[in-house]
């Protein structure tokens, strides 16, 4: 099975990589994208855990 969040197709990505804009974390990965309040921006894998198990 592929995992779409590493690897050569991650490469692909430009600025895949930096500080998450909610939590502060340095050198993560932002590959997930996250809608908090009307704002959408790309997060850190952590951040998206935690606003999907908020919403439900």
């Amino acid at each position: 099975m592929a995992k779409p969040k590493r690897g050569k197709s991650v490469n692909i990505i430009k600025n895949w990589r930096g500080t998450c804009p909610r939590c502060g974390r340095t050198g993560a990965k932002l590959l997930w994208e996250a809608t908090e309040g009307d704002k959408k921006m790309k997060v850190c894998k952590v951040c998206d855990a935690q606003i999907r198990n908020k919403a439900s």
